[in-house]
């Protein structure tokens, strides 16, 4: 394979952000990849408690990738460093950092989802991680080891593809937009096709209830047409819940809120049942901090999410 001085480019397109270039320490050739494409990866972000373990789950695109830095002499923290001097440069926040037997050794490695050897080499007595977060939303970790003759560096990204855009709008003394609508120029199918899932986000439900309003809601009678027009397409709508209450509490509820609009798309806009199915994962996958009540208003939510297209 060829070895090259790598620069690593963690493509960012949520929020038009720019993509940020990580330069790896040293003539590096890429193992392995696997691009996870829109999903909830858990991350360690304390050391080894078992159970009590504290965890980030990120959500949006997932990408791992492997490198293999042969004949170099760096250890592992000398691999790592430049990479956490670079982060924080482009603005990220250390979450959390830790060394091998201060993680937990073994049992802190097998909380990591990492490319399996020969693509990653992980020392279990000498490894460095580290776990960064940007305030758009990006999650980035990145584990170092060492064998006898060579480097090994695995970066895992997460971007999310859902966050919501800035906008700056102007001061009105006129009507505000009414509950049930999207903004203007607010194309749900366009997101669904391009990201493979949406926020259904003129949809809102309150703590505690399941129930949908009387509507009408745009996003769902334009998820209706495309459902009748793509007639081999299937989705699945996935229910999102805030942090009170327990989890198993909130799973259900959140199935529940799914289940409503599962239930208004079949009989209030003609889609056939067999397009749609509903789905709840509680707290699990939050946009935004559960810290203040707009948070949490946020984390209330159903998205549509493609399942199948044949």
């Amino acid at each position: 394979m060829l070895l090259l001085s790598l620069s690593v480019v963690l493509s960012v397109e949520a929020n038009g952000a720019c993509a940020l270039d990580l330069d790896l320490p040293g003539a590096s050739v890429e193992t392995a990849s696997r691009d996870d494409s829109l999903s909830a990866q858990p991350f360690p972000s304390s050391a080894y408690q078992g159970d009590a373990t504290q965890m980030v789950m990120a959500e949006g695109a997932v990408i791992h990738h492997a490198y293999r830095l042969p004949g170099t002499s760096l250890t592992a923290f000398q691999l790592i460093q430049p990479l956490r001097k670079q982060l924080e440069a482009a603005g990220f926040h250390i979450a959390f950092a830790c060394a091998d037997s201060l993680c937990g050794g073994f049992d802190f490695r097998y909380l990591l989802d990492l490319l399996p050897e020969p693509a990653m080499h992980v020392d279990l007595g000498n490894f460095q991680y580290l776990l960064a977060q940007h305030p758009d939303g990006r999650t980035i970790a990145i584990v170092t080891s060492r064998a006898t003759s060579a480097g090994f560096v695995h970066i895992s990204t997460v971007t999310p593809s859902d966050t919501p855009d800035v906008e700056l709008i102007a001061p009105s003394s006129g009507p505000e937009t009414p509950a049930g609508t999207l903004p203007p120029n607010r194309n749900v199918i366009a997101t669904l096709e391009a990201r493979g899932r949406v926020v259904l986000d003129d949809l809102s439900f309150e703590t505690g209830a399941t129930e949908l309003g009387a509507g009408p809601f745009a996003s769902l009678t334009q998820i209706a047409a495309y459902l009748t027009t793509h007639p081999l397409t299937k989705i699945v709508l996935v229910g999102h819940t805030d942090t009170v209450g327990g989890l198993a509490n909130n799973t259900a509820l959140s199935r529940k809120r799914a289940e409503a609009v599962r239930a208004r798309l079949i009989s209030a806009h003609g889609v056939s049942p067999d397009q749609v199915s509903a789905e709840g994962i509680g707290y699990l996958a939050p946009r935004v901090s559960n810290a203040t009540a707009e948070g949490r208003e946020t984390n209330r939510r159903v998205e549509a999410v493609i399942a199948s297209t044949q």
